[in-house]
């Protein structure tokens, strides 16, 4: 103690020294003791810096040497010897702020590295008196320095503590019981007023936060009592208006690990968590400005519904709504981080944790809430949704089917409530939606779905003015058909007469009036005809139960056939229609037709179009041509004496791209049907 205490005399360097008129005061003492040590005039910086490393390294080494430590296990007097370890560890505390207070001062001359590497010394000696003190010594000692006068050393204290429970893994009950004594005296440091600089205070204030987290999560499970006060400190301090940013973050942390610890003993106090919680969740500028803050608030949410699931239902609104908010700040961190998959978590919990009873109404709540006014929202709120319907087991589903079916009724008006919006951004909104319904329907029986359907069929029909919901139902049996495959068509047969209806109401070769009443009345009206032709595609591509009859073939020909000539949205549209949606269908629709009196009709009404005037619909009509002739394979045969005058006229069209495409149209025919037929032109 004498050494330190005679190294924070010296001056930090030569400079420094005032001279040995002043200094000599200081020295006297230990001058009379032992001469004078050390010389600062006689000496130079270098050797000055010398020393004073030379005797920490002396001291750390002393501190760990077998004998030395051989002298301490076997002194008698443990009380002289705790209070002289306390003070020891005072000392070298406060000789450690000095030597950092020394770095900070010359971070930028050339010596910096020199009072780095002191400084490491300095913590290495510290070590060392750590570790000689048997832990029923540490504990009392630990409480000593935390009773301190110096911010520094309190903090010290709390960080040794807090090495020291994290490292050592078995403890003796009456070790724990010292530990547990530690709670009030943390409890004080984070309610700790004191008048000191603020930053000192709040660091210390969150080691303190940090203490009690780790003392609760190594003994709480077994000794909850003590922690119920810390757990009310902490919702104090996030129920603040005017706390400091870190200090709550670390607050919440610390109710995070209480609330998992304490479990039913924290139920008395959610009424007062809850709502300081959501509070901290609701101000997002604050949250977006430190990423730390956000982490703890998240992780605060998700180990209380993880622990108290059942006993969330009062706040369930309130934390649906601010975790499908979350949402959108959580996409700037990226998929992978932290926050990210804490969030996830979280949706996971509400979703899965939940009795249906208690989800649904807040969900349906919820999305009144965001429908209108925050859209982002409804992607993580369809999320959560879905992930409840695939766990649900079938008699809660049965239970509950018509409150969910009225759900997705509500919730499937979207895109007729937003008719004048962003035609994208809206189809991807209702992209979630009938993602989350597709996930009710794989779990329907055929009894339970086919009411369901229905219903939807006449709901699609009720609304005269926009047609919105027809392109919405359009949409769900595309998706529908592609999740159902060959049973789809056990509910399709009522479908078939309104489709080829709807081609025919949507061509603008039959008709000049538009479908839609509302400003992007041709962009709704084309993706109406690719749903309605998917959908179709779907139905005769897994057809395998003769669902396309004679009767149902006929109703359709026409009005898929004249698609052909439909130039609606313009020349780009159309040709990406008629490649992508349109030849794909009427090729499928020839093989699922099965029978050869209907492919005559067929492939004449096809040839009829080659003798369109627009040039595009010729072009369009000979790929269609090719397209049903791959299908048809050897038996297009048949029909090839009717497609040739057809092909020789074209071979001689007045526009050149149509007249290339033939000769193209004739070279694939004769691959697929393995005859020349050049000796035909």
């Amino acid at each position: 103690m004498k050494i330190i205490q005679y190294l924070t005399e010296l001056p930090e360097n030569k400079e420094d020294d005032p001279g040995p008129k002043q200094s000599r005061t200081c020295k006297t003492k230990l001058k009379n003791q032992y001469g004078q040590l050390f010389n600062v005039e006689s000496h130079s910086d270098k050797q000055l810096r010398h020393f004073k490393f030379l005797s920490v390294s002396f001291m750390s080494q002393l501190l760990s040497s077998q004998s030395f430590v051989k002298k301490i296990v076997e002194c008698e007097e443990t009380e002289k010897l705790q209070k002289l370890e306390q003070r020891l560890l005072e000392k070298v505390l406060h000789y450690i702020n000095t030597v950092a207070s020394s770095v900070e001062g010359n971070v930028d001359k050339p010596t910096a590295k020199f009072w780095r590497v002191l400084l490491n010394k300095s913590y290495d000696m510290l070590d060392k008196v750590n570790a000689l003190l048997p832990t029923e010594t540490f504990i009392p000692v630990i409480r000593g320095l935390m009773m301190n006068q110096l911010p520094s050393v309190r903090r010290k204290a709390m960080d040794l503590l807090n090495n020291k429970v994290q490292q050592r893994t078995r403890w003796q009950k009456s070790q724990i019981l010292q530990l547990l004594e530690l709670v009030p005296e943390l409890i004080a440091i984070v309610q700790c007023k004191r008048k000191e600089e603020e930053e000192e205070q709040a660091i210390n204030r969150q080691t303190a936060l940090f203490s009690l987290k780790l003392l609760c999560k190594g003994f709480g499970t077994e000794n909850p009592v003590p922690f119920v006060p810390v757990l009310k400190t902490a919702i104090d301090l996030i129920s603040s208006e005017k706390e400091e940013k870190n200090v709550m973050g670390s607050a919440l942390l610390c109710i995070a690990e209480v609330t998992c610890t304490l479990k039913a003993q924290a139920i008395p106090q959610l009424p007062r968590l809850m709502p300081a919680l959501l509070k901290t969740l609701k101000n997002k500028k604050e949250l977006v400005s430190n990423e730390i803050y956000l982490l703890s608030a998240v992780t605060a949410l998700l180990k209380v519904a993880e622990t108290l699931p059942h006993f969330l239902s009062p706040y369930l609104l309130d934390c649906l709504l601010q975790v499908v908010h979350l949402e959108k700040i959580v996409v700037e961190f990226g998929p992978s981080s932290q926050i990210s998959l804490r969030v996830t978590s979280l949706k996971t919990i509400l979703a899965t944790r939940l009795a249906p009873r208690i989800l649904l109404p807040a969900v349906t709540k919820c999305y009144s809430e965001v429908a209108n006014t925050q859209k982002h929202c409804l992607r993580p709120l369809m999320n959560i949704l879905k992930e409840h319907i695939v766990g649900m087991e079938k008699e809660h589903l049965i239970s509950h089917q018509s409150e969910l079916t009225a759900f997705f009724m509500k919730a499937l008006d979207f895109r007729t409530e937003h008719a004048q919006d962003d035609l994208e951004e809206v189809g991807k909104t209702e992209a979630y939606i009938i993602d989350c319904l597709i996930s009710m329907v794989m779990k329907l029986s055929e009894a339970s779905f086919r009411p369901l359907f229905f219903k939807l069929f006449d709901w699609s029909k009720t609304e005269s003015t926009l047609k919105d919901r027809l392109l919405t139902f359009h949409r769900i049996a595309d998706c529908i058909a592609d999740k159902l495959k060959g049973l789809f068509t056990l509910f399709a047969g009522h479908l078939v007469k309104s489709f080829a209806e709807t081609l025919n109401q949507v061509n603008i070769s039959k008709t000049d009036e538009a479908f839609f009443d509302s400003e992007n009345s041709t962009e709704k009206s084309c993706l109406l005809l690719q749903f309605t032709m998917d959908c179709l595609h779907k139905l005769f591509l897994f057809d395998t139960q003769k669902f396309l009859s004679k009767e149902r073939a006929e109703t359709l020909m026409m009005p898929l056939v004249d698609q052909l000539e439909n130039t609606l949205g313009g020349d780009e549209k159309f040709q990406e229609r008629v490649t992508a949606h349109l030849i794909p269908c009427i090729a499928q629709f020839s093989v699922a037709m099965a029978d050869d009196s209907l492919w005559k009709p067929l492939n004449y009404h096809i040839l009829l179009k080659t003798r369109h005037t627009s040039p595009k619909v010729r072009f369009a009509a000979l790929l269609a041509l090719v397209e049903v002739a791959q299908k048809l394979r050897e038996n297009y045969l048949v029909l090839l004496p009717e497609s040739i005058p057809f092909l020789a006229e074209l071979m001689e069209d007045e526009c050149e791209e149509v007249e290339q495409q033939c000769q193209k149209t004739i070279q694939q025919l004769e691959v697929i049907l393995g005859e020349p037929l050049q000796s035909y032109f």
